[in-house]
């Protein structure tokens, strides 16, 4: 297996709790270098994974420069400019989600990967789940006539609880405010002058809801009309139709608990399925999928609780990347596709009166 070296932007909890762990682990991968606006954070995240000196950074200009480097992983909270330099750089690229905060920057990465031959995929874990792929697998050619798809977070302030996070100190504050501005700017470049109420709706809908959005794309394809949409604070619902089935989105977010309800109902004339997720930080837990029928010829209904297997999903989504480089094929979820997530979520947001 050839051995590729990623350098990591953002050396925050993804990258700590979720990503460095699987590529440090696996074979195929070489933690290589690692860059932060945080030269503590660095440092400490170095130590632990065993990262020289000499391949430690702030400046991401110099970062690049390594020829050594064969990919870059962007866990940085804006994901636009650093994903071009990678591209320009001739760096394959993984790039954290939300894939942009605009239509326009969506497709500005994906153009510049296309531009320089580079492969360049978004981590949309779910879509590697063992889980979502049984569930695909079950709905194929059948009449679906409704589907649902439920996305209520809550506070991930346990986080630190559960995990070790390593954090710094030297930042100051107006780096990241002038950071959040730059987002605002860009969410408003998209939703348009007068409808910043829909900020919340739509930052949900970017960071957290994008988890189902490509799973439902990629059940029931592009061909998607927004039948209507309404967004209040950070809850948005909406109804989609695709051919004849009726698809009902619901996102929401509350601050004050610890919650995590994200799932998946399908409903069709032979079986009921729901596929529910674990709290995305959670190792080696399995998206459970409950499969609602009867049995043949006695009218008798049941349920069946199904776990496809108990392979990661972030695990299986860098084994996917790996062959993805090394046999020149494009990512399930590459920049191209992710655009049409980015497109579809403003759809949605241009529906709200």
């Amino acid at each position: 297996m050839k051995n590729y070296h990623v350098g990591i932007l953002g050396c925050g909890q993804i990258a700590q709790i979720m990503h460095l762990p699987y590529l440090h682990d696996m074979p195929g991968w070489t933690v290589h270098s690692l860059c932060d606006i945080s030269a503590e954070v660095v440092q400490k995240v170095a130590q632990k994974y065993h990262v020289p000196e000499a391949n430690c950074y702030t400046d991401y200009d110099r970062f690049l420069e390594d020829q050594a480097l064969d990919v870059v992983l962007i866990c940085s909270k804006d994901h636009c400019e650093p994903a071009v330099k990678a591209a320009k750089a001739g760096k394959h690229i993984f790039v954290e989600k939300p894939f942009g905060f605009n239509l326009a920057q969506a497709e500005q990465m994906a153009e510049a990967a296309d531009g320089a031959g580079v492969k360049m995929m978004v981590g949309y874990m779910k879509r590697y789940d063992p889980g979502f792929e049984e569930c695909l697998r079950r709905i194929q050619g059948k009449e679906i006539s409704l589907a649902r798809f439920h996305d209520f977070g809550g506070s991930f302030a346990h986080t630190r609880t559960v995990y070790d996070v390593l954090s710094g100190s030297d930042v100051a504050p107006e780096v990241f405010q002038s950071g959040k501005q730059a987002i605002d700017q860009a969410m408003l470049r998209q939703l348009g002058e007068g409808r910043e109420r829909l900020f919340p709706a739509y930052r949900l809908l970017l960071g957290v809801f994008c988890h189902d959005s490509i799973l439902l794309r990629h059940m029931f394809g592009e061909d998607l009309e927004v039948l209507f949409a309404d967004a209040c604070g950070g809850f948005t619902t909406a109804v989609l139709r695709a051919g004849n089935t009726r698809i009902v989105l619901e996102s929401g977010l509350v601050m004050t608990r610890a919650i995590w309800d994200e799932h998946i109902e399908i409903y069709a004339p032979e079986e009921n399925l729901r596929l529910d997720f674990p709290w995305p930080y959670q190792k080696n837990a399995p998206a459970r999928l409950t499969v609602s029928d009867s049995v043949p010829n006695t009218g008798i209904t049941r349920e069946s609780v199904i776990t496809a297997s108990l392979e990661e999903a972030y695990r299986r989504e860098w084994a996917h990347f790996h062959s993805c480089i090394s046999e020149d094929k494009e990512p399930l979820t590459s920049g191209r596709d992710a655009v049409n997530d980015i497109r579809l979520m403003s759809r949605i947001m241009d529906a709200v009166r």
